[in-house]
């Protein structure tokens, strides 16, 4: 099988809901660069896609057709449009009045309750609709998201798909946000106990035990307080009453942190046209994750950086052994030309290309998954 067809393939899985949903983002691109055609012996994506870029940039140029390379990253760069926060409600189709049945037999509009059936048309028109942007980006199985950038109609692909080859190595790193609270004060421990007592209903002698409580918290109180102003206080105290005075503090869970992933790749060009391919590859990162400045008034303006899909992909499909990653900014980009020793191909008329060139990437997720993300996978 073609470079050309086996891409083509994932396109026509897709149409046809063979493949996975998330394939179907990368097909759309893959059908309107190569164009729909299944020959063989036609000109290679490499040559077509959008306008003058081309739809697909591969390296090595034989990724996910030969056996060494049937495993591959997929990168797909979507432009962002701006979020609106609130979604403009949508019109539905004109419901059927309700009616109503007054004392006497006689029938008519009941105007407030045609009213409410005619908002939950609209209603569910509007949430349709958001539903289907929502489908181009979430990480929800229905595609929902919990990122406000996702939940409108304002991602689109743009630009060219990359094909990389798997790195030796790829990890993801889960991690829960657990903090150490602050002390807990004497008085706030002994006042939230008698509270506790309250509402079990167990009233009898609370006054003798709050008077109790609040002597005792008052002392150790003081006792803290004064070793602010003159130090060794406390440390008096403990030797005088034979303890010492711990601090009581707890673990607590504050939040689920976003996943940060970092990839490195190595070009060595083997012709002239993976020169330019890796040449395209590096502008293209570039250029999603950089953003635009534009003049509203007196005001200068930036745009939102482009976003970007990234699948583990084996031959035509997902690799479902490893880990769903959700939309993500790229945030850092390193570029090493040259190795050992600066070395470089035959000029061309752009200049000379350097026969081996490295990147690492650095993405972060933009969406905070919770448990049903991880069992769909991510």
């Amino acid at each position: 099988m073609g470079l050309r067809d086996s891409f083509v393939n994932i396109a026509k899985n897709a149409a046809a809901g063979a493949a996975s949903s998330f394939v179907s983002g990368v097909a759309n691109g893959l059908t309107a660069g190569l164009g729909g055609s299944t020959s063989s012996s036609a000109s290679s994506p490499l040559q077509s896609g959008f306008g003058k870029k081309p739809a697909v940039l591969l390296y090595p140029s034989d990724v996910g057709i030969n056996p060494r390379q049937a495993s591959y990253i997929l990168f797909t760069r979507h432009s962002v449009t701006g979020a609106k926060v609130k979604p403009v409600r949508s019109k539905g189709a004109k419901v059927a009045p309700v009616t109503k049945t007054d004392a006497k037999g006689n029938k008519s509009t009941d105007t407030a309750k045609t009213r409410l059936k005619q908002d939950a048309a609209d209603d569910q028109v509007t949430a349709d609709k958001a539903g289907t942007a929502a489908n181009a980006g979430g990480a929800n199985k229905n595609g929902s998201s919990t990122s406000l950038l996702l939940q409108r109609q304002n991602i689109k692909k743009t630009g060219s798909t990359i094909g990389l080859y798997m790195p030796p190595s790829v990890n993801v790193n889960y991690a829960m946000d657990y903090s150490e609270n602050a002390e807990i004060g004497v008085m706030g421990e002994a006042l939230y106990g008698l509270f506790k007592d309250y509402q079990d209903g167990k009233t009898d002698g609370m006054v003798d035990r709050a008077a109790g409580i609040a002597g005792s918290g008052l002392k150790k109180m003081g006792v803290g307080m004064i070793d602010k102003v003159i130090p060794g206080a406390k440390d008096l105290y403990a030797i005088e009453s034979g303890t010492i005075m711990t601090p009581r503090t707890e673990m607590m869970f504050r939040g689920i942190g976003r996943r940060s992933f970092s990839f490195s790749f190595t070009f060595i060009p083997k012709d002239s046209t993976e020169t330019e391919i890796v040449h395209n590859i590096i502008k293209e990162f570039k250029v999603g994750m950089t953003p635009s400045f534009k003049v509203a008034g007196s005001t200068r303006e930036m745009t939102i950086p482009d976003v970007f899909s990234i699948q583990y992909m084996h031959l035509n499909k997902n690799n479902s052994y490893i880990n769903k990653i959700g939309k993500c900014y790229l945030k850092t980009m390193d570029v090493t030309y040259g190795g050992d020793k600066f070395v470089t191909y035959n000029a061309d008329a752009k200049g000379a290309p350097p026969q081996k060139t490295t990147i690492s990437l650095a993405f972060q997720e933009l969406e905070v998954l919770d448990r049903a993300n991880m069992e769909d996978g991510f």
